[in-house]
């Protein structure tokens, strides 16, 4: 048994790192592709987060179970393999099945490190939103496929396996590892966005499978976590971490995605304010990186006409919005409106995710271009405490973390999650879009349990 259990120990490393690279290198090219391998891959290796007492006895009480759950792992890889390249047309149902097995037996390893779990309130309000929101979705469910829509918040409920991986891999060269894949991720969205424009001629980047929208709340985000790296390491090499922002900034203006870009000065003032705060340097070290962000800014709102009509979309918007002129504006509005009155008809549990569209009668849509109102038509008061929660769990489970050398960077990812968490929400479908909820879910895990000092983890009694 102990042959097994080391080869599975093994096997799981690998599929993480796979994982991992797949997640947050291929996001931006191939979009929900990249969450669906990442659930299904944490799935797979979450009997290794295990609590290491649980393997100290290595008899077939320990190694009978793993062995089917290996067992049921292979099977699903075979089922998809048939799916996908040999045109066994009824066997997604059996794939689904099997997959759905896997995660029921999966969930074994919260009550196992329930000790350690509690310690970290950030996961614990992960799951809290899961359950909630899936207790709603059954409650307001008009057929069993409507449960499925939970489906997209998995990245929630598997967040506490990454993070129990991750505390097992902390210090600087996992952050280092981490900085250099999300830098690698934004370069592929450049070059992917390159090749739409300029190879295939289309308007605006879309990626493989992933659109201009969700391509761009893809790459924004990991070009900024990656400057994570600059702050935590020592290297001289780490300043070549900017190649990845500067790829992600060159993907953004590609995709032409306007709600994503009133992120970015947002973000680079926090990356500013952390560095500065990092390097101890002089006020007019921070009035010199605010005036070079300004200026790129406006140079790339001078270079796109899209970008550069955000000022006037805003001017009319803080003014009389009966008289905005912009199309995509004008739809955005009538869909907040949809919104709240959908929410006022049902305030505490919602219609469901399944039944967004039909909340919105009179009008036609699918979603309401907007978290808050996405979340209050779905699951109601309920909903927007999960997404509220969701969004800000990076900064609680930061704040209770004791500090370190890593704390600084720590706080610049918690703040960078959450800003452009709640930033993209504004204008699009962020929470309970797979993969953006998934790199947020994920990120956040990773940051609280592997950018710290080796050691115990432990929390601040003092918040």
């Amino acid at each position: 048994m102990n042959v097994l259990i080391t080869t599975f120990r093994i096997a799981a490393t690998a599929l993480a790192w796979f994982g991992a690279t797949v997640l947050f290198v291929l996001s931006p090219a191939i979009g929900s592709i990249a969450s669906i391998v990442a659930i299904v891959v944490t799935i797979l290796i979450a009997p290794a987060a295990m609590p290491a007492r649980f393997w100290s006895v290595a008899g077939w009480r320990r190694g009978l179970p793993l062995l089917a759950f290996v067992a049921l792992g292979l099977s699903l890889v075979v089922e998809a393999i048939l799916v996908l390249f040999g045109g066994w047309a009824t066997g997604m149902t059996t794939a689904e099945i099997t997959l759905v097995a896997l995660l029921v037996a999966s969930l074994f390893i919260l009550p196992a490190n329930w000790s350690t779990l509690q310690q970290q309130p950030a996961v614990l309000i992960f799951i809290a939103a899961f359950v909630s929101l899936t207790i709603c979705f059954a409650a307001t469910a008009q057929q069993p496929g409507d449960m499925l829509f939970s489906t997209n918040f998995l990245g929630l409920l598997l967040a506490p396996v990454i993070y129990l991986l991750a505390l097992r891999r902390p210090g600087g060269r996992t952050i280092a590892i981490l900085a250099a894949l999300l830098a690698a991720g934004a370069v592929v969205g450049a070059l992917v966005g390159s090749y739409d424009v300029f190879i295939q001629h289309k308007e605006r980047a879309i990626g493989w499978g992933a659109g201009g929208n969700l391509m761009a709340r893809a790459v924004v985000p990991l070009g900024f976590m990656g400057l994570a790296g600059v702050l935590a390491l020592r290297s001289r090499w780490r300043w070549l971490l900017l190649i990845g922002t500067a790829a992600s900034l060159y993907a953004l203006y590609l995709t032409g995605t306007r709600g994503v870009f009133v992120a970015v000065p947002v973000l680079g003032l926090l990356f500013v304010w952390a560095l500065m705060r990092q390097l101890q340097a002089s006020r007019i070290w921070y009035v010199a990186g605010v005036a070079v962000l300004v200026l790129a800014t406006m140079g790339v709102g001078i270079v796109s006409p899209r970008f550069l009509g955000l000022g006037s979309v805003i001017e009319q918007l803080m003014g009389n919005t009966a008289v905005a002129q912009d199309y995509a504006t004008i739809q955005r509005l009538q869909m907040w409106q949809a919104g709240w009155g959908a929410l006022l008809r049902s305030p505490l549990i919602g219609f469901g995710w399944a039944h967004l569209s039909d909340a919105a009668k009179p009008y036609v849509l699918s979603m309401y271009h907007n978290d808050f109102f996405n979340s209050a038509v779905a699951a109601g008061i309920v909903g927007i405490v999960a997404w509220l929660a969701t969004m800000l769990a990076p900064i609680v489970g930061v704040l209770a973390m004791p500090r370190d050398r890593f704390a600084g960077t720590r706080l610049y990812c918690a703040l960078l999650l959450s800003l452009s968490f709640f930033i993209f929400g504004l204008t699009d479908m962020t929470f309970g879009y797979d993969l953006p909820t998934t790199l947020h879910a994920f990120l956040t895990a990773i940051v609280l349990g592997a950018f710290r000092e080796p050691g115990p983890p432990e929390i601040n009694p003092a918040g």
